[in-house]
């Protein structure tokens, strides 16, 4: 007997909406499975909440944002740097740049904090700032900035992005080249040539 092929529905990963009144219906779902779900709430909700902007529901969208943030689970990435576009995104760069230097006394591991976060900042154009929160990545990421070599960069996939999205911010800052931008931007150049 054959099996029958799973539908993708809202909430699934895999669903990908098309247009406002799916954005809306797939937030609901996300929504729902943060509440069925406490161990991954905050993962749900600020996916939600990433959806529920996208359409324009703004005022769902921040409750969104803050309740994953009082419920204080993991979310994949940073939940801070979300929140912090979004914040950006609704011309509140003050309480997004707040949002950040919270989640630096958080002092982060994670790579994809550092990324997220350093993206976001240079988006917006604080090419300094985001600088700084890259290299302080690369820091806690490796340690000794000089020790790092084009080897360490090329086989590790979290610090080629974290050093070439510095090397981006650091270039839009006009700053002077250092002995990562050289590194990665060699990398770079080597991968465009391929």
């Amino acid at each position: 007997m054959a099996r029958r092929a799973h539908r993708i529905t809202p909430g699934d990963i895999e669903y990908v909406p098309a247009s406002t009144a799916e954005q809306i219906a797939h937030a609901d779902a996300l929504r729902r499975h943060g509440q069925d779900h406490p161990q991954r709430r905050a993962q749900y909700y600020a996916e939600a909440a990433e959806y529920y902007a996208a359409a324009g529901r703004i005022e769902t969208a921040e409750e969104l944002f803050r309740a994953a943030l009082d419920d204080g689970g993991h979310v994949a990435g940073s939940l801070h740097g979300f929140y912090a576009e979004f914040l950006f995104a609704q011309n509140r760069p003050d309480e997004a740049l707040a949002l950040i230097e919270t989640a630096r006394k958080a002092r982060p591991e994670d790579p994809d904090a550092f990324v997220i976060i350093g993206e976001t900042l240079d988006e917006h154009g604080h090419h300094q700032q985001a600088a700084r929160w890259l290299t302080t990545g690369l820091v806690r990421y490796y340690g000794d900035l000089a020790e790092i070599t084009a080897d360490n960069l090329e086989d590790d996939p979290d610090g080629r992005i974290m050093a070439a999205d510095r090397l981006r911010a650091r270039r839009n800052a006009e700053l002077a080249p250092d002995h990562i931008d050289n590194l990665i931007a060699t990398l770079i150049e080597d991968t465009d040539e391929r």
